[in-house]
């Protein structure tokens, strides 16, 4: 599977309901016979969803005493989204299904914790 090319990511998050809607369409895609353009698109909607709240994420880690627990949890959960929407796109259908349930794993993650109206404790 090759992912579309993508835009840059925005400054400011989406809002709330057009980012659940993008994981509601991930949820049932990855359990359907997608194609490979049906894939790609709903990988590039969550990428950007994904890098829209990074930086709030990393911003509240540097908040955070450095080599905490949080801090680290924060930092490596981070860096590996990072890595893994640097890396290249998936090649095959199988790995494409796993690509989208990763990103959507980490856009509900990001959102619950860092996007519009998120349900933090420590805020």
């Amino acid at each position: 599977m090759v992912d579309p090319p993508h835009a840059p990511a925005c400054v400011s998050a989406p809002a709330r309901p057009d980012i659940e809607a993008t994981l509601a369409e991930a949820a049932n895609i990855v359990g359907l016979r997608a194609s490979d353009s049906e894939l790609g698109t709903v990988a590039v909607a969550l990428r950007q969803h994904v890098e829209s709240m990074l930086p709030t994420a990393e911003a509240h880690a540097a908040t955070l005493w450095r080599g905490s627990r949080e801090w680290y949890r924060i930092r490596s959960t981070v860096g590996g989204i990072r890595s893994e929407i640097a890396s290249a796109p998936p090649l095959t259908a199988l790995s494409g299904h796993v690509r989208v349930e990763l990103l959507r794993r980490w856009c509900a993650w990001l959102l619950e914790q860092y996007g519009p109206g998120a349900t933090r404790e420590d805020q």
